[in-house]
């Protein structure tokens, strides 16, 4: 499935990687913080950065090992070719529920925010219509669209400046009042707001310039900490790690903090600059899986596939039924996301013992 029209560089796919870790998991990522570590939230942040950081390092020295190759052809030389089709398998699934959790909650953030009377089933088509077009012109237009979300991120940004007047630092005092062990053990729950750092594995074959991957790919992970920092930074501040904890979407409630002078409801402006980066986030993991399928299964791409796959993908997000199982799904979703980044981990380790397929400059 390897085309020109899949084909991008390194600095695209820092785009790539930043949307598919922000997009989504920001409405919701101070609310699941603060249950995990209250006013401390902003360490565990920073912790899970650091180490996200050095996953991603480490998954991309893994690709840089083989020459031209994916997860998938390097499953087939590490484990063989029966053991290796199975994990694809496993994989693709993974990244199948990971779209169609993505398109539900895209789904139910509309629903709650601007359109709480028409149904569900509805709503989940009508934003796939856009994903639909472009995921089938391929990876390299879909990566072109994302930088039309860097309007939308410049644009939430300065609102969050706007809002450093009603900081209330007492909010995050005493820095380390839950304890270093607890701190430590809420890491997991900050890989939430990581979630995409390894999709780099599953469309290496398609960046034109792999000699400068690694910087730029962890140049996204620190992109996404900053960014993830500064939300979590931001809505405990305002709120408070207690009012936090019983809030659903944070993101949007912190949207109407500001009062604009002249601008009324301000913050259904926001929510729909945010509808473009969700758009992007979720159709990151759609072109991982779509090209997936074409590279295990050696399915044709063609229109029909393309309406095949998002008839597919509609079906999944139906998987949970209400605004809650959404939630619940997406942490399981999360929990498989971090067994992935292990996973990718322990095939480097055997590289260097299994060592067919690998460069021998390497």
């Amino acid at each position: 499935m390897t085309t020109e029209k899949h084909k991008v560089t390194s600095k695209q796919m820092v785009l790539l990687t930043f949307l598919a870790q922000t997009g989504v998991s920001m409405l919701t990522l101070p609310t699941v913080i603060a249950r995990a570590i209250g006013h401390d939230g902003w360490i565990t942040i920073i912790l899970a950065g650091i180490l996200s950081v050095i996953l991603g390092a480490l998954i991309v020295h893994l690709l840089n090992r083989y020459r031209d190759k994916s997860i998938y052809e390097i499953n087939t030389l590490l484990y063989g070719k029966i053991i290796g089709y199975f994990l694809n398998i496993i994989l693709i699934i993974y990244l199948l529920l990971a779209a169609a959790n993505s398109v539900r909650a895209f789904s139910v953030f509309l629903e709650i925010t601007i359109m709480p009377r028409t149904p569900i089933y509805v709503i989940a088509p009508f934003v796939m219509l856009p994903s639909i077009y472009m995921v089938g012109c391929g990876l390299k237009y879909v990566v072109r669209f994302k930088y039309v979300s860097c309007v939308s991120y410049m644009i939430s940004f300065l609102y969050l400046l706007l809002l450093l007047k009603d900081y209330r630092i007492s909010f995050l005092m005493p820095i380390g009042e839950a304890g270093m062990l607890e701190i430590l053990k809420s890491v997991k729950k900050g890989f939430f707001a990581f979630l995409g750092l390894e999709l780099v594995a599953f469309l290496y074959p398609e960046v034109t310039d792999k000699q400068n991957l690694m910087k730029w790919h962890v140049f996204a992970i620190i992109l996404s900490t900053l960014f993830s920092l500064l939300i979590v930074v931001t809505a405990t501040s305002l709120f408070g790690a207690n009012f936090l904890k019983v809030q659903t979407l944070p993101l949007f409630n912190m949207a109407r903090v500001y009062k604009a002078p002249v601008f009324e409801r301000l913050d259904l402006y926001l929510i729909t600059v945010w509808f473009v980066v969700m758009g992007c986030s979720m159709r990151a993991y759609m072109i991982a899986a779509y090209y997936s399928l074409g590279k295990v299964f050696k399915i044709k791409d063609n229109k029909s596939m393309v309406l095949l796959f998002f008839l597919l993908l509609i079906l999944l997000s139906r998987i949970p039924k209400d605004f809650n199982q959404v939630f619940l799904f997406r942490e399981i979703i999360s929990q498989i996301g971090i067994g992935v980044y292990i996973f990718l981990v322990l095939c480097l380790c055997i590289s260097y013992f299994k060592t067919k397929g690998v460069k021998k400059n390497d």
